[in-house]
Order: C-alpha cells, then structure tokens, then sequence
C-alpha cells in the first residue's frame, strides 16, 4: 500500500456515508445493499442513504461519496454477516459511479456557481475592531453582547448562524453609548473625532455634515447619500435649536451612527435579472477587510473603491499583501485559526483540574494561546509553508512556557521564536493549548485527540457515537490497576463502538505521550509506562507524535485541501457547497506550484470566483 493511502484510506472508513446519483446506475444497488440499514426507516450509526437518488443529491453529499467507495471497494460494506451480498461487478460498479460523480466535481464540469452570503451583521469581535478603526476607542464596546454561534464551517462569521434578537438591539445601544462617551471624556479625542467645527466661514450645519459624511462614509463603507445625512442632521439641528452647544448638538448624531443598519449590517446588492455578478468595488473592499482585519476597510481602500480601482487584479493583490504585512492581520490566527484548529477553546473552555495541574496557571494558560496564535501569525507574515503547520523545527515560548516544556533555552515574559531540538514537539500537534484543548479535566483523550485529527486537520469528521455508546470514566487514576488505554479497550468491545474506535483511538494513543495539559510524559497517572503504540488501516503502525507526523505529511492532500477549504469558508462567511469544491481544487493546485506557501492560499482565495462573484441563487 503506497505512503500516501493510510489517512486517505482512514478518512474513507470512519466518515458517514453517500452515494452516486445516476440513478439508473448507482441508486438500485444502494436500495437493494444500504437502505435497509441505512435508510428511512433504520440509520445504523446514524448513518443515511436513502436520500442519494439524483446527481444533485450526489453532489450535495460530495465529501462523502469517497466513503462509499472505499467501503465498498474494500469489502466492508455491506458486512460480510449481511443474508444477501453484492457481485464483484456490482461493487465496481457503484464504485466506478461514484469516482465518475468526484471527477467531475473536482473538474468543475457542472454548472458553477459563485453562491450567495446571507446578509449578515457584525459579529462580536467584527464589532470591536470596526468601532475601534472608526473612532480610535480600543476597549471591548461589545463585550455585553452575547457569544456568537458557530455555523456551517465552524466559524463565528457565518451569515445563517448570525440572528438579530431583540436583546440584542438594546445591547448595540448600550454599546453605542459607551462609546461616544468614551470619546467625549477625552477632549483630545473629541477634537480628533470632529473634523470640523463652526467658525466665521463655517456654519455649525456645515460642520456637522463634514464631520457626520466623514464618519458615515468609514462606517457605511460605501458612499454616503444625501438620504443617509438626512435624518442625522435632522436630530443635529433640533437639539441645536433646543440650546445645546456644538458639541452636544452632534453627539446623539454620532451616536446614531453606531446603531444605523449600514453599520451593524454588511450588505451586497443584488442586480435583477442576472444569475450572477461581480461585486461592486465597496463591497470587495469589505469582503476583503473582513477577511484579514475583522474590520472595516481603511481610508485607502476605500478611496480606491471609489475611483473603481481596488478590482484590478494587480492592484487588489498589492492591498491584501498590504493589509497582511500590517499588525491588525492577526486576526487570521486568532479567529481563523483560533476557531479553526481548536486553540480558542483554551481561553475559556478548557478547565484542567486545579489539583491535578497545580502547575496549570492563569499566565500558563496565557502563554499557551499566545504560542498558537504567533505560531500561525508567523506562518502568514513570514509567507512559510502549510505543512510547518504540522511540523516546524521552531516555535513561540516565553520563560514559563519553555519551562512547561523542559526548555531553558529563552528567558523573559515575551513570547519570541525558538528552535526545537525535539521532533515530537514541532507543529500544532505538539502545542499545550491544542493538547489541553483535546484533554479532559483530569486526563488526556485519545478519542478527542483522534476525532481531532480527524475531523479538525483531515475534514473527515467520524460519525457521532450511537446512543448505547456509555460514557468513558473522566479520571484515569484507577482503583483496578487498569490503565486507561486498558479501560478504553474494554469500552471498544461493544460492536457498536468498536469500528469507528479502530480509527480514532490509534491517532490518540500516538500523543499519550502529552499529559492533559501538554507536559512529555513517560508514565501516566498510575505510574504505568506510557503505551502509544498504534496500528492504523493497512498495517501501518507507529507509537511517537514525530511518527505520526510523518504519516500525516507523506499523505498531505486531505489536509491541505481541508486548509483551503476552511480559509474559503472563513473569507466568505458562509458553508461551502458542492459547487465550491473545484475552488478548493484549484486553491491546492496553487498553493503546490507555489511551494506551499501561506500568501499563496490567502492571496488565491481573495482572487477567486466567489470571493469576487454573487449569484442570485444559493
């Protein structure tokens, strides 16, 4: 079996299935072999194909029509138990169908489609930054609001996941509030944020509008009508006529602006009657600003999306590279990749045990997110390969970081670069804040360790356990002498859980050498030696995190098109369709002709269709 088949192959067995949709071809075996178990009726693991009866259903099921296949191909499907088994010429067949629905998905030889985002506000984070860019205000105005769901891709910026309650209008007025307080405490501020004041050859009206078309224009991100002034001048002038001084006459004004629908809300017109186009350049501007800043677009952008300039491709690539080589890029790595490989649940979610982790500090827990964060900020700015990200020979410590990791070779409280001698530590896998992400309060996971490579860094995500699965003991201190490798052996014995366990579990045991907050171990909790021995599908086996790590690199195609299916998804705000995946093809393809270069993806994904491109229909 060549190097490259074993994730491949993996992928194939544990995520749920699909079929072709010719269906004169494809369909009637899947009735007479799958629907049975997997059907409308009965979904064993949960698991349903009785809904594959067309191409289009096919292709909305396109990532795991490679299940299918595999299974099928392989003899695993259906089981060899089963009353009623396919020929070998109706495996092949299926199995040619199916490969004939991926080529042509992977080809783009379908009718495309750019696809739509759902008009969508600004999240959380969205609204910080933005309100920090327009008015200079660098505190949380939105930490009131609440937390925003994750959608399609597993981001917070996507559109279908993003409702209006109505608690939360208030909490954009409270917030509203906060801020133009904030600027009008500080009068140094105040000046800077009123442009213009009345004078011998300014009226107060006049001022008022150059200082109201200033801001609105940033905080519209597009130009400014005499509709949009209007009602802001209207509250201007009557509390003006009412006796209030300049100053206080503007500020319910500016205040209104942080509650206007052109600010909380990004829309993008449609244009009646065509099946799709492309974006106007303000648009672009704020597709492309959100994408690397999480914030509006800057001055620069969108003056050049007012000359019509920024959507000329040698111009657009020079402002993205712009806008990464500059500080506010960071949110790449914080919400991109934050949310992407996992890192952002250590900041509240991950809860080691106190007592178990005295070591486990508030600053530890500090440094361990900064690490990932600067980790991936360094892969983007420094334009390094993707595959650093699942193995460097460097990483990002300060002293009690490096401590944490028996290095002594930096000093300090700021985090900076230093070499790793030992290859098991390289890459996100060996980082403590994806480890204690994946652990449990008082023990590691295998089986979230293994979901995660799975699911998080391959897209090939496990079916959900069957509701008989039980529930693995959260202590792996044993009474029994048991280790906890031991423990999870008996709990695989149930035929339900055994299959996907024989998939997700070896990819954990290879980290068991990473205690539940990151530390190298070479015993576990009960003083037993570490086992972290594992054989995947095909007999390849393998028992160090470095070993792994060179199983995942020789079979790098899952994961650099999961890498570019997320960062598409991520720039786009919204789940990503069938239509997308000859996007994600050609984002690979660029990123290999590049040398994997970071800038590469980011820059490729700025110049595709759908990020440049609106279609009337989803």
């Amino acid at each position: 079996m060549p190097v490259r088949r074993p994730i491949a192959l993996l992928f194939a067995l544990c995520s749920p299935a699909l079929a072709d949709d010719f269906a004169n071809k494809a369909t009637p075996l899947l009735s007479k072999y799958c629907f049975e178990c997997h059907g409308e009726k009965k979904q064993k693991g949960g698991i349903e194909t009785h809904h594959l009866t067309s191409i289009e259903a096919a292709f909305r099921n396109h990532r795991f029509l490679e299940t299918i296949a595999e299974q099928v191909e392989s003899g695993d499907m259906p089981p060899d138990d089963e009353d009623v088994l396919p020929t070998d010429a109706e495996r092949k067949l299926l199995v040619t169908e199916i490969r004939g629905v991926l080529k042509k998905l992977e080809s783009g030889n379908f009718p495309r489609n750019p696809g739509r985002t759902t008009i969508r506000r600004l999240n959380r984070n969205e609204y910080n930054y933005t309100v920090r860019d327009l008015f200079g205000i660098d505190f949380q105005a939105g930490r009131d609001f609440p937390a925003d769901g994750a959608g399609g891709e597993g981001f917070d910026n996507v559109g279908d996941a993003m409702f209006v309650q109505p608690a939360l209008m208030e909490k954009y007025l409270n917030a509203a509030k906060k801020v133009i307080a904030a600027i009008y405490e500080d009068p140094k501020h105040l000046d800077r944020v009123l442009v213009a004041k009345p004078g011998d050859k300014m009226p107060p009206a006049k001022a008022a509008r150059t200082v109201l078309l200033t801001h609105a224009s940033l905080a519209f991100r597009r130009r400014v009508t005499d509709e949009d002034l209007a009602p802001l001048l209207a509250v201007f002038e009557k509390k003006l006529a009412a006796g209030a001084s300049y100053e206080e006459a503007i500020r319910p004004s500016l205040q209104a602006l942080l509650i206007h629908p052109s600010f909380l809300f990004r829309f993008e017109a449609d244009q009646p009657g065509k099946p799709e186009w492309q974006i106007d350049d303000f648009e672009l501007a704020t597709r492309l600003s959100y994408f690397l800043w999480a914030s509006m677009p800057d001055r620069r952008l969108l003056k050049l999306a007012d000359e019509g300039k920024l959507s000329d491709p040698a111009t657009l690539r020079a402002e993205a590279s712009r806008m990464i080589a500059e500080k506010r890029s960071e949110t790449i790595s914080r919400h991109f990749a934050g949310q992407w490989l996992g890192f952002d649940e250590l900041r509240e979610v991950a809860a080691p045990d106190s007592k178990r982790f005295p070591t486990f500090t508030p600053s530890l827990r500090i440094s361990m997110y900064r690490e990932s964060v600067e980790f991936f900020n360094h892969l983007v700015r420094a334009n390094r390969p993707a595959l650093e990200l699942l193995h460097a020979d460097y990483t990002f410590a300060n002293a009690e970081l490096a401590k944490h990791y028996g290095i002594t070779s930096t000093s300090g409280s700021q985090m900076e670069r230093i070499a790793l001698t030992d290859p098991n530590r390289g890459g996100v896998i060996g980082q403590a804040a994806i480890l204690t992400a994946t652990s449990m309060p008082l023990r590691t996971s295998p089986v979230k360790r293994g979901k995660w490579i799975l699911d998080t860094l391959l897209g090939t995500p496990p079916p959900p356990p069957p509701p008989d699965a039980g529930v693995l003991p959260g202590d792996d201190k044993s009474t029994e002498g048991l280790s906890f490798r031991e423990t999870l052996e008996v709990h695989r014995t149930k035929a339900s859980c055994a299959g996907c366990h024989e998939k997700i579990d070896p990819l954990g045991f290879g980290l068991e050498n990473f205690d539940a907050i990151g530390r190298w171990r070479t015993k576990d909790a009960n003083g037993n030696p570490i086992d972290s021995k594992a054989t995947l599908p095909g007999d390849i086996s393998f028992s160090t995190p470095k070993e792994l790590k060179q199983l995942l690199l020789a079979s790098d195609e899952l994961f650099l098109r999961n890498l570019s299916r997320k960062m598409l998804a991520y720039a786009l705000g919204r789940p990503l369709e069938y239509y997308d995946e000859p996007v994600v093809t050609d984002l690979v393809a660029k990123l290999r002709k590049d040398n994997l270069k970071m800038q590469t993806l980011i820059l490729s994904v700025i110049e595709s269709q759908p990020f440049q491109h609106r279609s009337a229909k989803r």
